[in-house]
């Protein structure tokens, strides 16, 4: 019997039906950094069917592209834009070609497509997303009436 490598468990981000041709899905992870729960802005696109994520994360200073408004593409919706400076970055590569980023890229995540999930092997991820947000103790009541 052989003994087979251990391998991180995959965590699922989406649904691969999430992330339409050409769009661009933001999230919040969290991960171990240190000991300390530090929340972890991603985004994920798609582009020619291939899906690609990057960290949120802008290389000419850092913040995040979408500015923590959810909206990533330039006005024509063709490219990746960094609203602080108006930085574009291929979807597919993530490289910058416009801006004071120009020549960087963006970090690029390894993702994997398991049973239609777009994962992420990292041992370091947490099903938390960092930003400790108390959930609600009481739910909406429904009330159903007939007419």
């Amino acid at each position: 019997m052989t003994d087979q490598p251990d391998l991180p468990d995959l965590f699922v981000i989406c649904e691969t039906r999430e992330v339409q041709e050409e769009e661009v899905r933001g999230f919040v992870l969290a991960r171990q950094c240190d000991g300390v729960l530090q929340p972890w802005p991603i985004l994920v696109t798609r582009k020619g069917g291939q899906f690609h994520a990057y960290e949120n994360a802008c290389p000419h200073d850092g913040k995040t592209l979408d500015g923590g408004h959810g909206d990533f593409l330039d006005e024509e919706g063709n490219f990746l834009q960094c609203k602080a400076h108006g930085d574009l970055f291929d979807l597919g590569e993530g490289t910058c070609f416009i801006g004071p980023a120009k020549g960087k890229a963006l970090t690029r995540l390894a993702i994997v497509i398991d049973e239609g999930d777009i994962c992420l092997r990292d041992a370091a991820l947490t099903d938390e997303d960092g930003l400790h947000l108390e959930e609600p103790d009481t739910h909406p009541e429904v009330m159903i009436t007939s007419d």
